[in-house]
């Protein structure tokens, strides 16, 4: 049986190519509508993650502290989970119903680049979910 939330389909949405749930970034013509809602939610992901506090009109407390993290003088362990905490509290805050189950981060010095791996799951949908970024320092 589907399930039902206010009126919608969850799964049906999730399958139907034909509705569109939101923009997929970078907008690129001529599909620039993501066409699943576990696509639409690691797009918002990605964007809460790499969006500065303060960085978004009205919304001073919206985003992560990723990038100031970055530049902190700490090891590379305590990086990883300083990095999961500010992910975690940005999740909580504004996308309650996904949950972060690890965050795994690897440095690249030679190359500039910090790569940073959230593993996470969408209330509602039995599937888990990673979201790989790649941040240039």
């Amino acid at each position: 049986m589907a399930k039902i939330v206010s009126g919608i389909d969850r799964t049906q949405i999730n399958v139907d190519t034909r509705v569109n749930v939101g923009l997929q970034f970078p907008l690129t013509f001529p599909s620039f509508k993501n066409q699943t809602t576990t696509k639409q939610v690691a797009t918002n992901l990605r964007n809460l993650i790499l969006t500065m506090k303060g960085e978004r009109v009205m919304f001073p407390d919206f985003g992560s502290n990723i990038y100031n993290l970055l530049f902190e003088p700490i090891s590379a362990d305590n990086l990883s989970i300083a990095c999961k905490d500010t992910i975690d509290e940005a999740v909580e805050r504004y996308m309650p119903y996904v949950t972060i189950d690890s965050v795994t981060v690897e440095e690249e010095f030679d190359r500039n680049l910090v790569n940073i791996k959230v593993d996470y799951r969408v209330k509602g949908f039995e599937a888990s979910e990673a979201l790989d970024i790649n941040v240039r320092v």
